[in-house]
């Protein structure tokens, strides 16, 4: 009687056995398949069998969550968010390793664009796991920045302050304020401006962009004393946003009528953090005081010691007035050629991710970083 009741327990195990050991051959075919795609140089069908063929289980979920990482740094983001997303369908997970691939499926919905999804499935993993609670604020700030939500990027970004990265945090807050005051500028409301700029201050004393708005505030309110107090800050906060403020700072002291302290503050910057824009401001100076020939003498002696396109230009130019017949003709060919070499040049560089471009931005639209795009220096640029 026992023999009869041991009968199909034994077949039962024996069926068992071989349902997982075709299992397991399975997915090993698999495995070896997507294996030798990518030893004979074929990663893009490697990955094609490693996704649509393998099934998830207990077993492989550190496969899955591998392959979903190559898939979104290679930018096949579709396919990234499958690979996580069938994770999270197909697999039983325990809290903390579906925390895991909830946070890695966060990165791939901002990644795609995918804000809405990103903010929520952020969101909910930091309220629900401690351990996740800064890298998923972090994310949901980029989905903030990404929509332009200033106010609520502000109130995540103090709640993830702390740590190794708070002084990066404090001056992306200080950056956001300043966003909300140039959005209050274009509303016509300055007052509103100024209280976000001195909250600004607050979490970024030496922010720059701060003292810039802060003197087109005042000139525009008609103080131009006021916007050349802040506008002189910036040699001392970051001398290589000097030539940002050059427009706003000679239109001040035009205003004032103090070419000699206009004159002497651009000489200060000259010997402390030479650039083109403050030699061209200080020619035009001396050109007012002096005459075209101090000037010539002037921007002759400065690319002697620092070449660049924009002075030689400006050389040429102020030679251009004084010259006839051919020799005019071959410096308007020199000035032709010198304009052609920088006109598709860019003007600004990211320090983090080596972004490019024409004009000043705060904000890296590459890598998202606050004010690491600067001016480039060298001969076809500062």
């Amino acid at each position: 009687m026992n023999d009869w009741i041991l009968l199909p327990l034994i077949l039962i195990a024996i069926a068992a056995g071989w349902y997982l050991g075709r299992r397991e051959r399975k997915s090993s075919r698999y495995y070896e398949l997507g294996l030798r795609h990518l030893l004979n140089d074929e990663p893009d069908q490697a990955v094609a069998t490693l996704v649509t063929e393998l099934n998830v289980d207990n077993d492989n979920i550190d496969t899955h969550l591998a392959l979903g990482g190559l898939l979104r740094r290679r930018g096949e983001l579709e396919k990234a968010v499958f690979v996580h997303e069938n994770i999270l369908q197909w697999a039983r997970l325990d809290q903390a390793t579906r925390h895991n691939v909830q946070m890695e499926l966060a990165k791939d919905y901002l990644q795609a664009g995918l804000l809405d999804r990103a903010e929520s499935m952020s969101m909910t993993l930091a309220a629900e796991n401690p351990q996740y609670r800064s890298e998923s604020l972090k994310i949901a700030l980029q989905v903030y920045e990404q929509e332009r939500d200033w106010h609520r990027a502000i109130e995540i970004a103090k709640q993830v302050t702390g740590g190794a990265d708070e002084a990066q945090i404090e001056r992306a807050i200080s950056h956001y304020l300043c966003e909300l005051a140039e959005l209050s500028l274009t509303r016509k409301d300055p007052e509103a401006a100024k209280g976000f700029l001195v909250d600004a201050v607050g979490h970024f004393a030496q922010n720059p962009r701060v003292s810039l708005l802060q003197g087109r505030i005042a000139l525009e309110a008609g103080d131009p004393e006021a916007a050349v107090r802040f506008l002189e800050r910036i040699i001392e906060q970051e001398p290589v946003y000097v030539a940002e403020s050059m427009a706003l700072l000679e239109t001040a002291h035009q205003e004032m009528g103090s070419e000699v302290a206009y004159r002497s503050y651009l000489e200060h910057c000259l010997t402390h953090f030479p650039s083109i824009s403050v030699v061209l401001a200080l020619g035009r100076v001396i050109r007012d005081q002096e005459g075209t020939d101090a000037l010539a003498r002037f921007i002759a002696n400065q690319m002697a010691q620092n070449p660049t396109l924009r002075g030689f230009i400006e050389l040429i130019d102020v030679n251009l007035g004084q010259a006839e017949g051919a020799m005019r003709q071959n410096l308007n060919l020199l000035k032709n050629f010198a304009e052609a070499m920088i006109a598709d040049k860019p003007n600004y560089r990211c320090g983090d991710c080596g972004f490019e471009g024409k004009r000043m931005r705060w904000h890296c639209p590459s890598c998202r970083s606050w004010a690491s795009i600067r001016p480039i220096f060298g001969l076809e640029g500062e």
